[in-house]
């Protein structure tokens, strides 16, 4: 009868251990989880931060004229600028190996009409300008997107890259020089679409550098103003 009590007992206690045990881990793990998500959130915190003196500094850099030019120069040059081509007319893009390569099949070359592709940099501090040109695009018929819209499981890029391909324009905003934009403008360029750059204007900058291929504005109504006066040039060129 003694022997059974102490099995029993012994039997308890172990329970009870293994429930401690248990309990110790799953509190250890959910604050090892809670430390994590903490320092993940400390790491985005100082990335944002990194990324606003960013473009604070990219800000400065460009304030006048020649420092504006300075940077700008590879997309100043004449034979861009000064390109009165409609902005709809292309050439029929060619299924490359760097296409396929990237998962770009034969019928993702077919143009959509309507497909205004929005290259900019995901910062709060360029929201406004693409709030305005996504309201502009949508109240003349078009379809506006940028690259973080949507939900992709996988690689982002190729994703990006079908769009730019089906895009029948493409819109570039060139603040804050932030690389990703420069990088898929160029592709965008590679491939002969129709691209309108975009940039707020810097001190005392000339009449001869505003194009319909370049877009300076002043402030978020000139820029709404430019926006839908080249929209309006393409659906008339169109029709």
């Amino acid at each position: 009868m003694i022997k059974e009590y102490i099995y029993i007992i012994s039997l308890a206690l172990v329970s009870a251990l293994i429930a401690l045990i248990a309990y110790i881990i799953a509190k250890r793990s959910k604050l090892s989880k809670y430390n994590d998500d903490k320092k993940r959130a400390e790491l985005e915190g100082i990335r944002k931060s990194l990324e606003s003196q960013m473009y604070n500094i990219n800000d400065r850099l460009v304030l006048n004229e020649e420092r504006w030019r300075d940077v700008n120069h590879l997309l100043l040059r004449d034979e861009y600028i000064k390109n009165d081509s409609p902005l709809t007319e292309r050439s029929k893009i060619q299924l490359t190996e760097f296409l396929k390569s990237n998962g770009i099949k034969e019928n993702d070359l077919k143009i959509d009409e309507k497909l205004v592709f929005i290259l900019t940099p995901f910062h709060n501090r360029y929201q406004n300008e693409y709030n305005v040109i996504k309201e502009v695009c949508l109240s003349i018929g078009f379809k506006a997107f940028r690259g973080d819209e949507n939900y992709f499981k996988s690689d982002i890029f190729p994703e990006m890259l079908k769009l730019i391909v089906k895009a029948n324009l493409i819109i570039a905003n060139i603040n804050g020089r932030n690389p990703n934009v420069l990088y898929e403008l160029g592709i965008a360029q590679a491939l002969d679409k129709p691209v309108i750059l975009i940039s707020s204007e810097p001190e005392n900058l000339p009449v001869d550098i505003k194009s319909k291929r370049f877009l300076i504005y002043k402030n978020s109504d000139e820029l709404r103003v430019l926006i839908r006066e080249e929209l309006f040039n393409i659906v008339n060129n169109n029709e």
